[in-house]
């Protein structure tokens, strides 16, 4: 069931989704790399393993299909930038905002802002993202 409907007004906060990291969430094999292993990450200059950028938006994605539903499935858009890396042991949450109403030939589109914050507040991703909204009623 979709949370944005088309009574929902611009300036409206999306609900947050939260997670904490840990290393056992990047961990696909006995291989070192950046993302796993504390030496790897330090010769590449990076002061801890850092997390796979698709699995940090990933709490984006997550939470566009809770606000969306079945909109976001069928018709979202995103645009994001990654601005920093994040640890493999940060807590993250994904947050939002309504910015926009457009109405169009697939029916009508909500815009929102979108970012990642860590547990420092810095937003570690930003962008854009879209979803199709209903007027709430079950379709017959």
């Amino acid at each position: 069931m979709a949370i944005l409907t088309l009574d929902v007004p611009v300036g409206y906060e999306l609900p947050e989704v939260a997670c904490q990291f840990s290393l056992e969430h990047f961990k696909r094999s006995d291989t070192p790399t950046i993302h796993t292993d504390m030496e790897a990450a330090r010769r590449e200059g990076l002061a801890a393993p850092v997390a796979t950028g698709p699995q940090v938006a990933a709490l984006i994605f997550r939470q566009l299909r809770d606000a969306f539903g079945r909109g976001w499935v069928e018709g979202g858009k995103c645009d994001l930038t990654f601005r920093r890396p994040v640890s493999v042991t940060d807590f993250c949450v994904a947050k939002g905002v309504v910015t926009g109403r457009e109405e169009g030939a697939g029916g009508t589109r909500l815009t929102c802002d979108v970012w990642i914050e860590n547990q420092s507040g810095d937003k570690v991703i930003v962008g854009t993202a879209s979803g199709l909204v209903s007027d709430g009623r079950a379709a017959a």
